[in-house]
């Protein structure tokens, strides 16, 4: 139905104008062609000019209006150290282009006014005029010749790479259909090598798991980064052309498969500064859309977007961005987890099963030095046993892996600097197979334990060796998980005389 009535208000529409058309003629041959004529160019010209003054006082208005959200002042200044001069020669280059609407705008209008036909007025044949020529053209070049040095001195500033001895903090951006893979480094500070031949399934960017600069690399959606701090972000993409772009700190950059970009800037505005900033304006002190119960400014956030028009769920790649102080983004650095020790560490897909990193060491010997001072600080001994659980052997064998020796070279040193303390050494396995071949094993195993701390400079009368085979289980043997904790090294430290033991019999 209202489309139907859209066609008849087209239609009489339509009707109207010829209509109109119909009187005009008649009016010329009432009042004769020429005084028709004369009369309409005459109305024309005015018309000309009062829609030059309503469409000039329109324009300059809505842009006044809009000059926040549309032209980045306001509470849409830039957050970035490069940014200020961004905004400055756009500002520059909007009041010179302003300049040059308004006045050709004038001048088109008035003349279509001026010049428009009237009685006994001959039009004046020119066939050029050097002076005009010379000033439309050499004026245009001068502006257009300072303002692209500018903006080339500007571009050599904004876009040169960081120095050798810049104090920056590296990260890296990965666009693809349709999000942002954000790459941090770790405690190192550098983001390991990627081949886009490693890509799979467990490894979403194709890190290198050989090169150890990946052992500590962190994988978050979000970015967070310290207020004040060079930040030099890394840009590619997976499989489209996707564009990096942040708006309040006037960075933006392509993400190109293959062709590794990027953009160095310092955010110079906290998420919180730049939200009491926004709440100074009307348009931020409205209840925000998407929760009621707080304004606009207090729910807004710094975005990541991509600018480029990369699929139908281009939307979605919108990423919010934190700006904090440094102490709360040292807090939030510390609290994330490596990307490589939390999902390939000692799986299937790593490489680097035969040896330890040093972080690992040094976690792992702080965890047994304190699980064995705890130990040793109660008055009763009964909980004086610690679980050797980074010590293993070689299947069905009495041989220690390779791993082993750091844990053992750890209770090495405790006892080294506990001269005080005696050791025993029990084996354990779980309940499968034969009960006198596991005793058998779990006693090999213990002595295997036992010479290599004597090996490692321990009085052999500080320690003793026993196998328990399945008769001390800390779990069920019903679940592979439960056999899997039964199968242990046990480690027994005391400042007394080591019990007499009666071993168990094959």
């Amino acid at each position: 139905m209202s489309t139907l009535i859209v066609i008849i208000c087209i239609a009489l529409l339509l009707l109207i104008i010829l209509q109109i058309g119909r009187v005009r003629d008649l009016a010329k041959q009432l009042r004769g062609a020429e005084e028709v004529e004369a009369r309409n160019t005459q109305m024309t010209g005015i018309y000309l000019v009062a829609f030059m003054v309503v469409f000039l006082v329109l324009a300059t208005a809505s842009a006044f209006y809009y000059k926040n959200m549309m032209l980045g002042y306001g509470p849409n200044e830039s957050a970035s150290a490069h940014g200020g001069r961004i905004d400055s020669m756009m500002s520059i280059t909007l009041w010179v282009t302003y300049s040059v609407f308004i006045l050709t705008h004038i001048l088109l209008f008035w003349y279509a006014y001026k010049y428009r036909h009237q009685k006994g007025r001959k039009a004046e044949f020119i066939s050029h005029n050097n002076t005009l020529e010379i000033v439309w053209t050499g004026i245009p070049a001068i502006v257009m010749t300072f303002l692209v040095i500018s903006g080339l001195d500007a571009w050599n500033d904004i876009m040169g790479d960081v120095g050798v001895d810049d104090n920056v903090l590296e990260i890296e951006a990965t666009g693809y259909q349709f999000a942002w893979q954000m790459r941090y480094p770790g405690p190192d500070g550098l983001l390991g090598r990627k081949d886009f031949r490693l890509i799979e399934g467990s490894n979403q960017l194709g890190q290198d798991w050989t090169d150890l600069k990946n052992a500590d690399d962190v994988l978050v959606n979000d970015i967070v980064l310290p207020v004040n701090q060079k930040v030099r972000v890394r840009i590619t993409a997976k499989d489209v052309l996707h564009d990096f772009y942040l708006p309040q700190f006037r960075v933006k950059m392509d993400a190109v498969p293959g062709l590794p970009t990027y953009f160095v800037f310092t955010p110079t505005k906290t998420t919180k500064e730049w939200r009491k900033e926004l709440s100074k304006y009307p348009e931020y002190q409205v209840p925000d859309e998407n929760d009621p119960e707080k304004m606009r400014w207090e729910t807004a956030n710094y975005e990541l977007a991509c600018a480029e028009l990369c699929g139908v769920g281009h939307w979605s790649m919108a990423r919010k961005v934190t700006i904090v102080e440094e102490d709360e983004y040292e807090e939030w650095a510390a609290e994330q987890k490596s990307f490589y020790m939390e999902n390939i560490r000692f799986t299937k897909d790593d490489p680097n099963t035969g040896m330890l990193f040093p972080a690992e060491i040094a976690a792992r010997r702080a965890e047994f030095n304190t699980e064995a001072n705890t130990a040793l600080q109660t008055e009763d001994d009964a909980d004086n046993t610690l679980i050797l659980k980074y010590v293993t052997f070689e299947t069905g064998s009495a041989n220690l892996t390779e791993l082993s020796r750091y844990q053992l070279d750890d209770a090495i040193a405790f006892l080294k600097k506990n001269a005080d303390v005696n050791s025993f050494l029990k084996g354990h396995t779980d309940n499968t197979g034969n009960f006198d071949s596991n005793l058998s094993l779990s006693q090999r195993r213990a002595e295997s334990v036992y010479n290599y701390l004597v090996k490692g400079g321990i009085a052999a009368d500080r320690l003793i060796s026993a196998g328990f085979s399945s008769t001390v289980p800390i779990d069920t043997n019903e679940t592979e998980e439960g056999r899997q904790a039964n199968r242990r090294t046990e480690l027994y430290i005391t400042r007394d005389a080591l019990p007499v033991i009666e071993r168990l019999s094959k």
